[in-house]
């Protein structure tokens, strides 16, 4: 494997990384955002489990979709980032 095949590699391997994380936090925050506001709601609404459960269950798809979203704007802005690198060593 040539340098600039590892270097490739390296580079791909610390943006998964990033990207694992960036999805950790932002699905932590939906999830964190959906229960602390149904508890609010609930609480000013009496109306105990049924605002925050609701909440919860519509801040999974949101979070899929938030994963997708920021996944291919990373994969984008990486082979952009590849094809850029690969014109100026042509």
């Amino acid at each position: 494997m040539t340098q600039s095949e590892q270097k490739g590699r390296s580079i791909l391997t610390n943006v998964l990384i990033v990207l694992i994380g960036q999805v950790g936090c932002l699905t932590l925050v939906i999830i964190l955002a959906s229960v602390l506001l149904g508890l609010w709601l609930d609480g000013v609404f009496d109306t105990k489990p049924v605002i925050t459960l609701a909440l919860l269950f519509a801040g999974i798809p949101v979070s899929v979709l938030v994963m997708l979203n920021v996944g291919r704007r990373t994969l984008a802005r990486l082979k952009d980032n590849l094809e850029k690198e690969s014109d100026i060593s042509s």
